[in-house]
């Protein structure tokens, strides 16, 4: 049994890093290709060169913007509701009927597009037109450019370049493909099309994330809500949708106080699922340590959680609110470092006034509160 694991291993990792090459050999050629293209357009000059870069990022950026609203309007063509819309870290959210601003970012993705799905009808709801409309708006777009390549000739590498910026974008999204276990547009699509425990593992994401935005607590949402009853975490067309299911609940249980049951599950989501994203390991791995911080804390286990890795993740998500809770605890608690436990307080409390998910900042300054009694407790019992 244990062979059979082993080389099941070898073979998933090796399929994983053959797929990887594809990925960047079809962007490396993408890249190549519009390369030649628009140096055959681009002025032969340093201040055309210098133009050329500035075009190039402002491409990107335009076409991270053209990639999400595509993916709103296709959303509301669907019958969605609005949530959040990303654009870098730069969110907005609806709320009392108006956008406002707050800042957040997700490790590995330059902009999301977040609603509410309507009512499933017999276990059905529209989804391949919220997913792929982002890729599709990148299209439109280059296509658009490039009849503005013939409309203004002088300019004509500049649209050139536009144009397959947003081609390279839209291809990157709509090849089904996975990076860092997460799944992009089109595989998503391909996914649901054929696995309802996948549609209904989106369905239950989406909907977590509009009632928790929108300022309900997890521990308000029935348990039911996030049962994996139905889910098979062993199934790798779905995974990262059931295993991103498997973690909220474990958020859920956070929310409650369940300490130990939270624990427990995010223990055993780790040990037992293989093609889990890597995100959702690092929240699970933070989320051991803060429970290990207030609970036993001992020396040996948090060297063991704590690695440099984490530390990376921890710093990468800085503007997560419950990055900072647990940078409080590891102060409070463990380096019993008063001015440390400020200055990461101080984070916590700026991390709560852009944090765009309301629905989390109670229950992030709920347990602040519980390090506190345990820090006095602590502090009681040692005087």
């Amino acid at each position: 049994m244990y062979f059979c694991k082993t080389i099941e291993h070898i073979f998933y990792n090796m399929i994983k890093k053959i797929k990887s090459a594809i990925q960047w050999t079809l962007l490396f050629l993408l890249g190549g290709a519009g390369g030649a293209l628009v140096a055959v357009f681009m002025p032969p000059s340093p201040l055309g060169l210098l133009a050329w870069f500035v075009v190039l990022v402002v491409g990107i950026i335009l076409h991270v913007f053209v990639h999400e609203v595509g993916h709103l309007i296709a959303g509301k063509m669907s019958g969605y509701d609005f949530v959040s819309i990303r654009f870098f870290n730069l969110t907005f959210i609806k709320k009392d009927g108006k956008l406002i601003r707050k800042k957040f970012k997700i490790l590995g993705t330059l902009g999301q597009c977040l609603m509410s799905p309507p009512k499933p009808i017999d276990g059905q709801y529209p989804f391949a037109f919220y997913n792929l409309g982002g890729g599709l708006m990148n299209f439109a777009f280059s296509a658009l450019f490039f009849a503005l390549s013939f409309v203004f000739p002088a300019l004509a590498w500049m649209f050139h370049l536009l144009a397959v910026i947003g081609i390279i974008v839209g291809l990157i999204q709509l090849v089904p493909i996975k990076s860092g276990g997460f799944p992009n547009d089109g595989y998503n699509a391909l996914t649901l099309g054929k696995n309802d425990v996948a549609r209904r593992a989106l369905w239950s994401i989406l909907n977590t994330n509009a009632l928790v935005t929108r300022g309900c607590r997890l521990r308000d949402i029935p348990a039911e809500h996030f049962s994996m009853d139905d889910f098979d975490l062993s199934d790798k067309d779905n995974n990262a949708l059931v295993a991103n299911v498997a973690v909220t609940r474990q958020a859920w249980l956070m929310d409650r106080h369940e300490f130990a049951e939270a624990k427990a599950l995010a223990e055993s989501l780790l040990n037992t699922v293989d093609r889990m994203p890597d995100i959702l390991k690092n929240e699970l791995r933070c989320e051991l340590l803060f429970l290990e911080l207030i609970g036993e804390c001992r020396k040996e286990e948090i060297d063991r959680l704590y690695t440099e890795d984490l530390k990376k993740y921890i710093k990468a998500m800085s503007l997560y609110v419950a990055r900072q809770r647990l940078m409080y605890a590891y102060a409070k608690l463990y380096l019993n470092d008063d001015a440390e436990a400020a200055k990461a307080l101080d984070k916590f409390n700026k991390a709560c006034l852009s944090h765009p998910v309301e629905g989390e900042i109670a229950s992030e300054r709920e347990l602040v509160a519980l390090v506190d009694d345990l820090a006095t407790e602590k502090n009681n019992q040692t005087a």
